[in-house]
Order: structure tokens, then sequence, then C-alpha cells
């Protein structure tokens, strides 16, 4: 598989793991040694800076970006250990709305200018964007990246929303596109009360990356501002799909002893 640096998580829907998504194959692309730029593109409900606990450090957004802002003036680095990670906050709905206003533009076009701008300045190995709980600002600027990664949940009304999200992506001139299944509760699979692997694989068109494990330690985690464990499942998870983005074959549940001895019973 060959490799891509500018990636873009998108879903049909809100809630199924995006900035989740998007957050951690950051972290564990900066933690591979490089230079990462993580750039929030949802508007409605902006979080990634209260995923970092830097929602008091994030003085600029992507609104200054739009605004003929510098990238680098911008963005900040908000993990003290990660240097190498930068982050540009969304701005919210409303300023977006202002600004479109004033510029006799719509909010899609503007979002469209502001990612080529962050393109163009440069300033990073992997760029990853997290999209809205929707798919109308990754269809205006998703033909800019090497990738998309479509989140979904374990369920066959999640796999299908993933479905349709990428028919209008590809519509829109999207190249690659890649499944990411986030909440994997393999217990649930077990006891039959939820889909297994294949049965997800084979519901859906799309090429899976990776599986990220159910953590029912990480939404407190998130709640505080707080990255999760390098041990935790989570973090495993997004390390092993960040690999497989970047050309290496990696087994599923590599790294988490438990699910590897299991995988089978997920399938």
């Amino acid at each position: 598989m060959p490799t891509y640096n500018k990636l873009l998580v998108a879903s049909s829907k809100g809630g199924v793991g995006k900035s989740t998504t998007a957050l951690g194959l950051a972290v564990a692309f900066a933690e591979a040694g490089k230079n990462v730029l993580l750039v929030d593109l949802d508007t409605a409900s902006r979080s990634l800076d209260m995923l970092l606990g830097a929602e008091d450090h994030a003085i600029a957004d992507f609104g200054d970006i739009i605004d003929g802002g510098d990238v680098s003036n911008v963005a900040i680095s908000p993990v003290s250990n990660l240097e190498n990670l930068r982050l540009i906050s969304a701005c919210n709905i409303d300023r977006l709305a202002s600004l479109a206003k004033s510029k006799e533009k719509s909010p899609a076009e503007l979002i469209r200018e502001g990612v080529e701008r962050i393109i163009d300045e440069g300033g990073f190995d992997i760029l990853v964007c997290d999209t809205g709980g929707g798919i109308d600002f990754a269809c205006a600027v998703v033909n800019l990246f090497d990738m998309t990664l479509i989140t979904s949940e374990q369920g066959k009304t999640s796999i299908r929303g993933a479905e349709y999200a990428a028919s209008q992506l590809e519509a829109n001139g999207a190249g690659a596109m890649r499944l990411v299944i986030c909440a994997f509760d393999l217990e649930a699979v077990k006891k039959e009360k939820r889909a297994g692997m294949i049965e997800m694989i084979d519901s859906s068109a799309l090429s899976c990356v990776g599986v990220v494990p159910f953590d029912p330690k990480l939404q407190g985690m998130q709640d505080k501002g707080k990255l999760p464990d390098k041990k935790s499942t989570t973090a495993i998870a997004y390390g092993n799909i960040s690999k497989r983005i970047s050309g290496y074959d990696v087994m599923l549940f590599d790294g988490m002893k438990k699910l590897h001895k299991q995988r089978t019973k997920a399938l």
C-alpha cells in the first residue's frame, strides 16, 4: 500500500469516532517522530482543543486562517512532550457565518480556501483534518487529500452510513478511502449481540484499515482533556492504523495481548 500524508477524517453523522480517530492518528504519527498538523474543521461541534486540554491556550483558530493569518502563528503545540504535534482549532459556526457574509462566499468555500492555504504553507509531514457530523465540508475539500478515513461504529446502520458518505465523497473527487471501525466490542460479538469483523466488512465496499476496540476508560480521559495511556488499547489501535497508512502490514489487534489471542472470535 502506498503511503499517504494528507488525511481527512469524515462520516455522514456525528458520534461515530471522527474526532477520536483524528486525534489518535495525529498522536500516533507524532510519537513516531513525524511533524504533525491536526486541524479541526468541525465548526458545529469543535472538540479537539478540549480533548487535548488546550481550550484555554488556543487563542487563534481556523477563522484566523480564513481571515489571512499565518498558519505558523495560529497553530499551537498543546502537548508538552510532543512539540512536533500542532493543532489548529475550529472556529465557531457563528464566526464562520459572519466571515462568509463579509466575504460574500459560502462557508464551504471558505473552509476549502483555508485548507488550501494550510497545504500551500506546509510545515508538516502529516496533515490530519477532522470534519463535522455531516459531509458538506468534507465534500468541499476531499480532493485535496491523499486518503479519506470514514469512521463507523459496530452496527449495520452505521456501516450503511459510512457507505453513503463514501459515495458522496467519491462523487466529489475522493481518492483512496478506508473504513475505521470504532468502539469494537469483542464481548458483544462472542455473545452474538453485535456484528463480527467479517460481517461488517462484507456489508461494506470499503476496505478496512483498522479496528479500535471499545475502551470504557476513554470517555473519562477525554472529559479530563487527557490522552489515553500509550499502553491502552485505544493508543495501540491508532498506532497500528498509522503504520498501515504508512505502508506496513500489521496484524489485527497487534500489541493487544488479550484481544490478539481472541482475534479469530472477532471475525
